[in-house]
């Protein structure tokens, strides 16, 4: 009995001692996570709902990142980050247009055929492999490669060499490339009708732009993707992993990055190909800026997939804002805080998150990097965008600091195709 009740005085003391964490937060000014906020005050009216999908108004926050709730046609989802959100939005209304190809007909019988023909294709590739092997190349000019990947890789973003050989592994690209969306992404309902679809217009030699000028759906992007994007997205349509993985190490190399690291990177399977290749393509855009190397040797380090978009997202920023408001001269990575410098002294930090509150956590991480800012010569001021919003009380604490803000930092600095 004296134990159960030591135990019970134990919980009440931790309980007082929270709440009065909690109370000393308060009045010091700071926000408390976790925080509970509206959908329809974070996001624009025409994302709330779609014609397959709803997200749920109670949105989660930790004070930086907000957690989504939707209701889908294809069960509840869940998505961390706006980021995450407007992928997720891009893929569900691509799922509409694809479901209008379906009532449509576009395909017709093609599917069935196709999974007869996938036996035909496989029969004919043993008896003449020269011959088979001959004509598909002339379809894909990436057949070899991307066959020789197939057979000896164990890339889960490779498919294997039968669907490689009858030209699947291209369809499927070319229609997520139509779609605006990532061939390579693991949300389940847009693989299995994208891999359907890619199917079916290989077993009835159906193109994709013939099959999407066969519907009315257009498809509606979420995201905001920069003209850069736009030409990486092309480069991944075009090619296989294998050869993406070779065009994005060479680029590696030439910013300098070294060796191990650049492997480190690459071999990051929390990056798909089509991920990696328009991060690494957005800082092969900023020619002539020093420690670039800096940002990958963060990269590399992602341990979940939502922190390796992030890394994506943040690099898209990066490059926008040394095209359109003020050239880059150097990345720096003060205590763990990747910057900029500009030409003109002046330190920026560009962070794609959400909503943020004023919380001791991100407080005592601003003083730190005071301190650390302390310690430069030639600082000529300081920025902080975000590609959400500040509370009132974080807006005054980096202004009391001497930052200047801006919110809706995509707005400016990432160009909508």
């Amino acid at each position: 009995k004296m134990t159960v009740w030591f135990s019970l005085v134990l919980l009440v003391m931790a309980s007082a001692i929270s709440v009065c964490q909690a109370d000393a937060a308060d009045q010091m000014g700071y926000a408390t996570p976790p925080f509970t906020i509206s959908a329809a005050e974070v996001l624009p009216k025409n994302l709330l709902q779609g014609d397959n999908y709803k997200i749920e108004d109670r949105v989660n926050s930790d004070g930086l990142i907000n957690t989504y709730r939707l209701t889908t046609d294809y069960g509840p989802l869940t998505v961390k980050s706006t980021v995450e959100l407007l992928v997720r939005i891009t893929e569900l209304n691509a799922l509409v247009t694809m479901e209008e190809m379906d009532r449509k007909g576009v395909f017709g019988d093609a599917l069935v055929s196709g999974v007869k023909g996938t036996v035909k294709g496989a029969a004919e590739l043993v008896k003449s492999p020269v011959e088979t092997t001959e004509n598909i190349v002339k379809g894909t000019g990436q057949f070899i490669s991307n066959l020789g990947e197939s057979i000896f890789s164990d890339d889960p973003d490779q498919d294997n060499v039968i669907k490689t050989a009858l030209g699947y592994d291209v369809a499927k690209r070319k229609f997520a490339f139509e779609f605006g969306i990532d061939p390579y992404t693991n949300y389940d309902p847009v693989v299995d009708r994208l891999g359907q679809i890619a199917r079916a217009a290989v077993a009835g030699g159906i193109a994709p732009k013939a099959a999407m000028g066969a519907i009315d759906s257009p498809v509606v992007m979420a995201m905001r993707i920069s003209g850069t994007a736009h030409g990486m997205m092309m480069l991944v349509r075009d090619n296989p992993p294998a050869k993406l993985k070779e065009i994005n190490r060479e680029k590696l190399q030439a910013m300098g990055v070294d060796t191990a690291l650049i492997e480190a990177f690459l071999d990051n399977y929390r990056y798909n190909p089509q991920e990696e290749t328009l991060l690494v393509g957005e800082l092969d855009s900023m020619k002539g800026v020093e420690g670039l190397d800096r940002f990958i040797g963060q990269a590399a380090l992602a341990t979940v997939e939502t922190v390796a978009l992030s890394f994506r997202v943040r690099a898209q920023m990066m490059a926008g804002y040394h095209a359109k408001v003020s050239p880059v001269a150097r990345l720096l990575n003060l205590d763990g805080v990747l910057c900029m410098q500009l030409k003109n002294g002046k330190l920026v930090i560009l962070a794609p998150v959400d909503d943020v509150f004023w919380t001791k956590g991100l407080a005592d991480k601003l003083n730190a990097f005071e301190a650390n800012i302390a310690k430069m010569e030639g600082v000529n001021g300081k920025e902080i965008w975000i590609s959400g919003k500040f509370d009132n009380s974080a807006r005054t604490g980096f202004e009391a600091s001497g930052w200047k803000v801006q919110e809706d930092a995509n707005n400016i600095l990432i160009k909508r195709k």
